[in-house]
């Protein structure tokens, strides 16, 4: 009896969706995590890097002892590019252990801000997946963990964003691939403006995610000066028609990019200020009309 009642200690198992959790008796955290994380995803985000690194890098051994070994080769640009560190390839015959190394990254990861925990999973990744033929499983791996763990993050175009919905990420990334050069690069800025977590250029995301609708409605009318909304009238001459209230929301936010407050000109760049939800609501309703319009192209071949 003595033994029994002994006071049990809690908090020893973290299960998502277990028994503790879904029966409200401990539940885990469901509030989604944008600028910090707690211990528990941090744990499961180094476990999650560390077995990537174990199948990209489990044949290291079997690589003759130069500088050819791509862990080494990944673990001295890793130790210049994100830590600063003096590189100990100056050491005749020193070749880089992984594993070693990661214990700078668990570091990492276990104390560092919410930023720089994204910055080395976004590079890690971004450098590990040109070491493995299905390199979308890489972003994928961590798409799930992000997901599990409620983190609002996650890899579109191979680059950790703050979109937290699946159908968001979809059409972004169905416009990234798209077959219009000028339009695909545009959008594809659009993100990275969005993206950069040291330097976001919230005007400038918006910027280019108006200007690619603008570069496709050109291509499908054939006319490279039209205006978008020159190009938006004329898409019935080639056989599209688009609703008059879709064609008059779209004329509306070239408009709002057009506005006193410069966001597509250079004059002004500084005089209004740009959300990172705006510009998040561009980026998905531009990247939407896009893959609306190239679905209907399709339809008239």
């Amino acid at each position: 009896m003595e033994e029994n009642s002994k006071k049990r200690k809690k908090g020893m198992v973290h299960v998502r969706g277990g028994f503790s959790d879904t029966t409200g008796i401990a539940p885990l955290n469901k509030t989604i995590q944008l600028d910090e994380f707690d211990d528990n995803t941090r744990i499961k985000i180094s476990n999650t890097l560390f077995s990537l690194f174990e199948q990209v890098f489990e044949f290291q051994d079997f690589y003759p002892v130069d500088y050819n070994n791509p862990s080494h080769e990944f673990c001295k640009e890793l130790m210049n590019d994100v830590f600063g560190k003096r590189n100990m390839i100056k050491r005749e015959g020193y070749i880089y252990n992984w594993r070693e190394v990661f214990e700078l990254i668990h570091k990492v990861i276990e104390q560092a801000t919410y930023n720089e925990v994204l910055d080395v999973i976004q590079y890690s990744c971004q450098k590990i997946s040109r070491l493995i033929h299905k390199k979308e499983k890489i972003f994928l791996t961590f798409n799930e963990l992000f997901e599990q763990e409620y983190v609002g993050y996650r890899f579109v175009n191979n680059e950790i964003v703050a979109i937290t919905d699946k159908l968001e990420i979809e059409t972004i990334e169905n416009a990234c691939e798209n077959p219009i050069e000028g339009c695909r690069v545009q959008i594809q800025k659009a993100l990275s403006f969005i993206a950069d977590r040291e330097n976001k250029d919230y005007k400038n995301s918006i910027k280019e995610s108006i200007s690619a609708v603008e570069s496709i409605c050109k291509v499908i009318v054939g006319d490279k000066k039209a205006s978008l909304g020159e190009a938006l009238r004329k898409l019935e001459e080639k056989g599209l028609t688009i609703h008059p209230s879709l064609k008059q929301a779209f004329l509306k936010l070239y408009g709002y990019t057009s506005d006193q407050g410069g966001i597509r000109h250079a004059e002004g760049m500084f005089e209004s200020e740009v959300s990172f939800e705006e510009a998040k609501f561009m980026l998905v309703s531009c990247s939407a009309f896009i893959n609306y319009l190239i679905a209907e192209m399709g339809k008239r071949r």
